[in-house]
């Protein structure tokens, strides 16, 4: 019995003494410290077998299944019908949060024709739907073209701003709150905005205020036809017809079979992204973590990148991107008119020919309605400039200098939208003996500043542009001979190479 209790006394003796109580609550510290040193690490770098997989499975997708799925949806609209655009705008939108205090904001930022288009059928009354389009790339003045150009919002499917009473466009952007007090907040991004311009907001304004295009725009094309192809059990969910034509083929054997090798390629990337994210969980929590998402493919592709930057911002960014060019042209909308983007809850803009900044120079110019109306838009600049003539020649003396007065600020002033539609009035003042010698010097000081460095060269991209060459030529032909010389090289400049 001795020997024994000796024996258990020589045992514990030989084992090592607990841990203290403090000793444990380091280790346990010390590890979560750990955890969290490396957890950025290991979320950077499974960002990218994610963000590549996220590439993968979205292209894949649309190249094989969805083609095949389309193709099955539109085989029964069979039905067609011609629409009308009843109202228009450019959905502009960026992540305000995201851009911060950085200056660029076009960089980063979408723009989205989208329209709200009504038809009458064999059903009762007119039913309407909103469509938005392709999400187009903005960089700086790139979004000029898209408001009054004849544009389209997806292939082969028309779009139009609205007209006025007049006939003339009505180019109309609409922004989100947040992106309107960002740029209502911060200076704008180029140095000759902020010459101008106290803001980001007041330069956008400022840049798309162009009448003369709204102008040629309205009076010289007329408003598209919008087909539209329905089933005829279903006719409010009508889509337009280039659409349904291009989602009615399922593709060939080349693109199901680069789809399915895309969606293989960006499975496994995506499973061995989430492994690395997800290490230490049980096993069976992570392939139900990782496989779920995959399962909801055909739904989280324009989510992915959202759910990317919780795991790492930077890399979810250039994904975003990525997925925002991959299926530019086949991007299509169709929503109620209350649900179309910015159709409710944003700032709004609008350019109205006669107001704002050329309020005192178009505003008082009785325009009527276009006439016929022109065919094209040389033949509406030529009656444009017809009835700002008559406008001038009904005018006052002292009147007709303070306009030509006017015009000259404008110009000096970078503002390049009506001055031309005054050349042949201006012309017609500056050298006619029969008026005062007020309105005689301000029509030349005029023409002086219209083709004094920096001039708007006409553009072969600018609806009339022949036109607008050709008042160039006729202002080389004035006794002035430094306005003359000036005039005719821009005209020589304004030839398509």
């Amino acid at each position: 019995m001795g020997k024994q209790r000796a024996g258990q006394r020589m045992a514990a003796a030989a084992q090592p003494p607990p841990d203290p109580p403090a000793r444990g609550w380091r280790a346990f510290v010390l590890g979560q410290a750990a955890g969290l040193a490396v957890s950025p690490l290991i979320r950077f770098i499974a960002a990218f077998p994610l963000g590549v997989a996220i590439v993968l499975l979205s292209t894949g997708w649309l190249v094989g299944p969805a083609r095949l799925l389309d193709a099955w949806h539109y085989r029964s609209y069979t039905a067609s019908v011609d629409g009308r655009i009843v109202d228009a705008w450019l959905a502009l939108d960026f992540d305000a949060a995201a851009q911060g205090d950085r200056g660029n904001w076009a960089g980063p930022a979408r723009a989205t024709h989208c329209a709200i288009v009504a038809w009458q059928g064999e059903w009762g009354d007119p039913l309407r739907r909103a469509y938005c389009g392709n999400r187009i790339n903005v960089h700086g003045e790139e979004i000029l073209p898209m408001l009054v150009d004849d544009v389209t919002m997806a292939p082969g499917v028309p779009f139009a701003m609205p007209r006025d009473a007049r006939g003339f466009a009505v180019p109309t952007v609409r922004i989100g709150q947040a992106e309107s007090a960002w740029l209502k907040a911060h200076p704008p991004f180029s140095a000759f905005d902020a010459r101008v311009s106290r803001s980001a907001w007041d330069a956008l304004r400022r840049r798309l205020d162009r009448p003369l295009d709204a102008a040629l725009a309205g009076w010289g094309t007329p408003v598209p036809a919008f087909p539209l192809a329905l089933d005829p059990r279903d006719p409010a969910g009508g889509m337009p017809a280039a659409f349904v034509a291009d989602k009615r083929h399922p593709g060939n054997a080349g693109a199901w079979l680069a789809g399915a090798l895309l969606l293989v390629v960006g499975a496994w990337l995506w499973l061995r992204g989430m492994g690395l994210l997800m290490a230490g969980l049980p096993r069976a929590a992570m392939l139900f973590a990782a496989l779920g998402p995959l399962l909801l493919l055909p739904w989280w592709g324009e989510r992915m990148p959202g759910a990317l930057a919780h795991v790492q911002p930077q890399v979810a960014e250039v994904v975003g991107d990525m997925l925002a060019d991959i299926d530019v042209t086949g991007r299509l909308v169709a929503s109620s008119p209350d649900a179309a983007q910015l159709a409710h809850g944003g700032e709004q803009l609008a350019w109205r020919i006669g107001e704002g900044a050329y309020a005192e120079t178009l505003g008082p110019v009785g325009w009527g309605t276009p006439p016929a109306p022109p065919a094209d838009a040389g033949k509406a600049l030529a009656a444009l400039v017809e009835r700002a003539s008559a406008h001038v020649a009904a005018l006052a003396p002292e009147n007709r200098a303070a306009l030509f007065a006017r015009l000259r600020e404008d110009k000096e002033a970078g503002r390049y939208g009506g001055g031309l539609l005054f050349v042949p009035a201006a012309i017609a003042t500056g050298w006619d003996g029969a008026r005062g010698e007020d309105e005689r010097r301000a029509a030349v000081g005029f023409l002086d500043a219209w083709v004094t460095s920096p001039v708007e060269t006409p553009s072969p991209y600018e609806p009339g542009f022949a036109a607008r060459v050709e008042l160039f030529r006729r202002l080389g032909d004035v006794p002035d001979a430094a306005i003359a010389n000036r005039a005719r090289s821009i005209a020589e400049g304004a030839r398509p190479h």
